[in-house]
Formats: C-alpha cells, sequence, structure tokens
C-alpha cells in the first residue's frame, strides 16, 4: 500500500498551520495594538468634547431635542467618540485580517468601513432635516394661528411629516439605495391629498373658504369689544374666528343672547361700528 499521498497532505496541513501561525500572531498583535489606540483616541476626543462644553452647545442648537425626537438618548461627545472608535478599530482589523490571510473576512470588513461614511452622512441629514421640518411646521401652526384658522397645528404637522417623509428618502439614497420608487409612490400621495384638499375646498367648501378669506379683512377694521349694527343685528363683537364673528346681543326683553354671522356678510354690507 502507497501511503505516500497520506503523507504528503499531512505535509501540506502542517505546511500550511506553520506558515499561518505567524501571520495571525502579527494579525494578533495589530488588533490588539488597534484596539489600545482607537480606545485612547475615544477617551482624548470625549474628553476634548466634554471640556468645550459641546453637549450644551448642542443643547442650545436645538439638536439634542431632534436627537431625543429620533429616539437617541445618549450625549453627542459619547456618541462622535463611539463612531471615531468604531471606525479607528474597524480599520485596524481590516488590516489585522488581511493579514492573516481572510481575505474574504477582510473583503466584508472593508464593505463595512467604507458603509460607515454614507451611514452617518445620511444620519446627520435625518437629523437637521428632521430640525428644518419642525421649524417649518412650527412656522406654518403660528401663522395660521395668527388667522384664526382651527385646524393649524393639524396643518403644521402635515406639512412637518411630509417634509420629514422627502428627508429619509433623500437619507436613503444617500446610503446608495434607488429610490426611484419610493420618491415616485411618495410624491404620487401628496399630490393625490394636495389635490382631495384642492377639491374639497374648491367644490365642497367654497361658501367656508370664503369665509375664512374674508375673516382676515374682517379682523382688520373690527376688533372684539366693538358695537356693530348689521341690518336687523346689533350687537358688540366678542370674537372674529375662523369663518364667523360672533356679537353678544341684547333683545327688547333685555335677555342676553349671541349671534353668528358668516364674515362675507360684515364684508358685503355696510356695517355700521362704533369705537369703543
Amino acid at each position: 500500500m502507497n501511503f505516500q499521498p497520506v503523507i504528503d497532505s499531512l505535509t501540506k496541513i502542517v505546511t500550511d498551520i506553520l506558515t499561518f501561525i505567524p501571520h495571525f500572531v502579527n494579525g494578533l498583535i495589530i488588533l490588539i495594538v488597534g484596539y489600545l489606540i482607537s480606545a485612547g483616541i475615544r477617551w482624548l476626543v470625549r474628553f476634548i468634547l466634554q471640556r468645550v462644553h459641546l453637549q450644551e452647545l448642542a443643547d442650545r442648537a436645538g439638536i439634542i431635542n431632534a436627537m431625543r425626537r429620533l429616539g437617541i438618548r445618549a450625549s453627542l461627545p459619547e456618541i462622535i467618540a463611539q463612531i471615531l472608535f468604531f471606525f479607528l478599530f474597524l480599520s485596524f482589523a481590516t488590516a489585522a485580517v488581511r493579514l492573516m490571510e481572510l481575505l474574504a473576512v477582510a473583503d466584508l470588513l472593508e464593505s463595512l468601513l467604507l458603509f460607515i461614511p454614507k451611514a452617518i452622512s445620511a444620519a446627520i441629514l435625518i437629523l437637521f432635516g428632521s430640525m428644518l421640518a419642525r421649524f417649518l411646521g412650527n412656522t406654518l401652526t403660528a401663522v395660521a394661528d395668527s388667522v384664526n384658522i382651527t385646524y393649524s397645528r393639524a396643518l403644521g404637522r402635515i406639512v412637518e411629516y411630509a417634509i420629514v417623509a422627502f428627508v429619509v428618502v433623500l437619507a436613503i439614497s444617500t446610503l446608495g439605495v434607488d429610490t426611484t420608487i419610493l420618491t415616485s409612490s411618495l410624491t404620487i400621495i401628496i399630490a393625490s391629498v394636495g389635490l382631495a384638499i384642492a377639491l374639497t375646498f374648491g367644490l365642497g367648501s367654497r361658501e367656508s373658504a370664503r369665509n375664512v378669506i374674508a375673516g382676515f379683512y374682517v379682523r382688520q377694521n373690527f376688533h372684539p369689544g366693538q358695537q356693530v349694527t348689521l341690518g336687523e343685528y346689533s350687537g358688540t363683537v366678542r370674537s372674529i374666528a375662523g369663518a364667523y364673528t360672533v356679537l353678544d346681543t341684547v333683545d327688547e326683553n333685555g335677555e342676553q343672547g349671541t349671534v353668528s354671522l358668516p364674515n362675507l356678510m360684515l364684508m358685503q354690507h355696510a356695517v355700521m361700528a362704533k369705537s369703543q
């Protein structure tokens, strides 16, 4: 019986193991040294950012509130330090694994290393996009409140969520994902909602819309507490709402009551007003 093939196979295995051991030891040394260096830099960065009071500065800028709305509770210096540690250690790990000639694992770690900047860019985009969306939503709510639109809060939230949705799609595209279908679907949905609102005002609520618009001009000419007379109606202005003006009235028997007049009536008819 010829044992030479078996001996050759065993010899090759032992040779490969003996060849691999130095590479493994060198890679392990690089991994340990890389971990220590990364941990030291993490501590130094965290220390510096805490000394310059980055957390307080970010809180004043509204970044911390935006992070909390996204479910992020860790401090900003800790997040930056951890990201830097992970990036550095992953770089050392990639070099160590490649030195061990584990090429498949090295390629995987290298792909992950290239993905980190894209993930950071997407996270920053979502963070500041949500801040912009909240600012624009609150601004629209305040403007709508100033003209007494009762659904001002809902209108502001719709605008905020629409902006956030577009920002999320943009962030996903930053990661290299094809968002053509998602963008088209989102555009169709928002356009459909806008068309539905336009048709509601244009067909079903034309009179209400006219009264809401008229309310803007009514508030420029009349104010609460003013005595006004419009045809058979006479009383003191209590409030000027989005579509109606409410008057406090007193009848012939001295009984008090209220009457709601469409704002459009105060624009289309002559109104006698007495200054208070």
